[in-house]
């Protein structure tokens, strides 16, 4: 396993998915912004904890 990498793998099949940790996606504020195919997204987390993504 890579110490200090951005994200981690859960299990150890071949179909292994990626981790991240909500906690360090908002290490700096309640939103961020994501970029997919050249449109903008916006995750934020609220006030009662949820996810909500929008375009």
């Amino acid at each position: 396993m890579i110490m200090n990498a951005p994200f981690s793998f859960l299990g150890a099949s071949q179909h292994t998915l990626p981790v991240l940790q909500s906690h360090n996606l908002f290490a700096l504020g309640r939103e961020i912004r994501i970029l997919h195919e050249g449109e903008e997204y916006r995750l934020r987390l609220t006030r009662n904890n949820r996810l909500i993504l929008t375009k």
